[in-house]
Order: C-alpha cells, then structure tokens, then sequence
C-alpha cells in the first residue's frame, strides 16, 4: 500500500529515498525483520553522524551516514506498508528518534563551533517547525485524497491500537510525541487552518512544500558537511529557510485556495 492514490502522488523533493528503500523492502518482505529494526538502525546512524560532526572526523562518511539514515528512515514505513502491518508504534517511535537525531546533531554542531546557547535552542525549534509545515499539508493530503491514514492531524487521541502493537511501547512514544510534537502541530493548524476546508492539496504546492520536509532538510546538512560548510548551518535553518517556510504558507492561502485554486 502506497501513502497516496496513483493519481495523487507528487513530486516529492523529500522522499529520494523511496526508490532504493523500494527496493530493498521487495528483497525482505517476507521475512521476519521488524520495521521498528530499521527505524532503530536510521536512529543509530544519525547518532552516530553527530559524534562525527563533533569531532571533525570524515565529512564524506557524515554526510553518508545522514543519507543512509533518511534511507533507512524510508524503509521502514516500506515495510510496514508491504507487509500490512501499520503500527502507531512506529508512527511514534520513527517520529522520537527523527527528534533525537535532530537535537543531536544541532548539539554538536553548537559545542563544536561555540555557538549561542540561544541559536541552539531556535534552531532545534525552527528546525521542527519547518519539517511539521511539510507533515501537516501532507497528512491533509493523505486523508483528503484516500491515502495512508495511520498519521493524523490531532494525534492526542488514538482510539485503539493494531492487535500486534505493544501497549507499553505505544504508552511510551505516544507520550513523549506528544510532549516534542503535539505544540508544533497545533500551532501549525491555527496558522493555516483553512487549509483544511479544502477538497484536496494540489500536487503542485506539494511538490513545493516537500522542500521543507524531513529528507531535504538532511540532504542539505549533508551537502553542507560534504563541502566544509557546516559551521554555517545553524544560521541557515533559523533565518533563510525560516523565510522560505513563511513564503511557503503565504504562497498556498494566496494561490492554493478554495476562491482561486491552480494546481
């Protein structure tokens, strides 16, 4: 099962991945390997990116290592849509380890190049904020148009869990979703809450609103560390793609509406 309809899907900057992580989940289907093992592995490889930021240590394996975790990051849903199984513990698991790799290698980059205990903690916000824009018009998308509906705009309330997920695990990502996400989800909802009277997102403003999605902001950190510039990239989440992501929002209420609608 695919997130969108045939005739729904967009060109999504966010999701280079999906080919390949396509790929390697026709090879594993129908074995007994858990989506939440690959979750684990694409949070292991964004620790393990940070530690190298901090360190200095091979730029060519850092940005590798960030790649192969949004890879990994792709497999995962895959294979639970492969094998049928949706699982809000891995909708929630694969959102707190998303988090904590963020945080994580904002950190490294603040303790290596001394930066502002403040610029660490706008950063980490803007950062989130930027990729919930993307979450939020996708996740419209997605219900709009008959597609995957395991994520949903409120997710305070889940009504009741898949036979084959864990209470406790769901009790605990739940929770700490909640607690990082549930704000910025909100917030998001009352900034263009007409969005939502809307028949469907047009693939075109997709396509643009991708750019701000999970999987570009990590080929740019990669790029960025690929080519030496990483001490720039702090600043550059908090002031240009701040703006971009404002730009975003202002562009779908002037030319994504229900009075003047282009797709």
């Amino acid at each position: 099962m695919d997130k969108l309809p045939e005739r729904e899907k967009f060109f999504d900057f966010s999701d280079y991945s999906r080919p390949l992580s396509r790929f390697l989940v026709r090879l594993i289907k129908d074995t007994n390997i858990s989506p939440l093992t690959f979750t684990t592995i694409s949070l292991i490889c964004g620790l393990v990116a940070s530690v190298l930021v901090y360190y200095d240590y091979s730029n060519f394996l850092t940005a590798l290592l960030i790649i192969g975790k949004s890879f990994f990051d792709a497999v995962d849903g895959e294979l639970a849509r492969a094998k049928n199984r949706p699982s809000y513990v891995g909708r929630f698991y694969d959102s707190v380890a998303d988090f904590v790799v963020n945080v994580s290698l904002f950190t490294a980059l603040f303790l290596r190049f001394n930066e502002s205990l403040f610029n660490l903690f706008m950063v980490i916000i803007l950062f989130h904020l930027q990729g919930s824009i993307y979450n939020y018009y996708y996740v419209l998308k997605r219900h709009k148009a008959g597609g995957d509906t395991t994520s949903k705009i409120n997710e305070r309330e889940i009504k009741s869990l898949y036979p084959y997920d864990n209470p406790l695990l769901f009790k605990i990502f739940h929770r700490l979703y909640l607690i990082i996400y549930y704000w910025q989800d909100a917030l998001i909802y009352r900034v263009d809450k007409s969005a939502e009277e809307l028949k469907n997102i047009p693939n075109s403003f997709m396509t643009l609103v991708s750019l701000l999605g999970l999987g570009t902001q990590l080929m740019i950190i990669a790029v960025f560390i690929l080519f030496d510039l990483e001490k720039y990239l702090i600043n550059f989440f908090i002031y240009p793609y701040t703006f971009f992501a404002i730009l975003v929002i202002l562009l779908r209420k002037l030319l994504w509406s229900n009075k003047k609608l282009v797709n």
